[in-house]
């Protein structure tokens, strides 16, 4: 696989941030409640639309508080580099993630980078409450919220012609775009995940070991 047209899907939480946003804003709201959710959330037996809802009903402050609470949290300092290269060569970035829109947004803005294609849940802040819509259809998928594989797969489908798309994750519910992306930078739960179903993939500890991978493959030319 060398040069063509390219994409770059993107997971935000773990990834593009450095820590998870999303797990850690609802562990800080509920007391730690939520932890007693990811067993069954990991085993497929609560799907992570189910899972979302749950937490969302154990967030009872003000919405004052919640994005207080989010500017603690930064992007890898990679990130936006790699962005900003991928943008001169003309090679787009999309952030896919099964967390909220208003917490990858602000910590996005930190850097400028709020303006990023972005498919994920909506959360809405409300005074002592949190909703979460789900504005992305899943026509097979049922475990997730926002089916990376599929978000995917309707990218190729509208972008017509050769395109290429890679990905860059690192946990459990990246497992669908894992199957789906023709070059896939995996870390973490996300790497565990890949071995142990053979699939292909790079290992990565930042996005600089993700760019100068683009750049052997010719996808990065500047």
């Amino acid at each position: 696989m060398t040069g063509g047209r390219l994409a770059v899907f993107c997971d935000f939480d773990g990834t593009a941030a450095r820590r998870d946003v999303g797990y850690n804003m609802f562990r800080h709201f509920s007391g730690g409640r939520n932890d007693a959710l990811l067993p069954d959330w990991k085993a497929g037996r609560l799907s992570t639309r189910e899972c979302l809802l749950r937490e969302a009903e154990m967030v009872r402050v003000p919405a004052r508080e919640v994005l207080e609470y989010l500017d603690r949290f930064e992007l890898d300092p990679t990130f936006e580099p790699f962005v900003r290269l991928c943008r001169s060569c003309r090679v787009p970035v999309i952030v896919v993630s099964e967390g909220l829109d208003f917490y990858i947004r602000r910590v996005l803005a930190g850097v400028g980078l709020d303006d990023l294609p972005l498919l994920c849940n909506v959360g809405v802040l409300r005074d002592h409450s949190l909703q979460i819509v789900f504005p992305h259809v899943n026509r097979v998928c049922r475990r997730c919220g926002n089916c990376k594989g599929e978000r995917i797969t309707e990218y190729r489908r509208e972008a017509g012609g050769a395109i290429k798309v890679a990905f860059v994750g690192d946990g459990y519910s990246d497992a669908c775009a894992a199957r789906q992306a023709d070059l896939l930078f995996a870390k973490s739960d996300l790497e565990l995940y890949c071995r142990a179903e053979r699939i292909a993939y790079n290992s990565f500890d930042d996005f600089s070991d993700v760019t100068s991978q683009l750049r052997r493959q010719g996808f990065l030319t500047s």
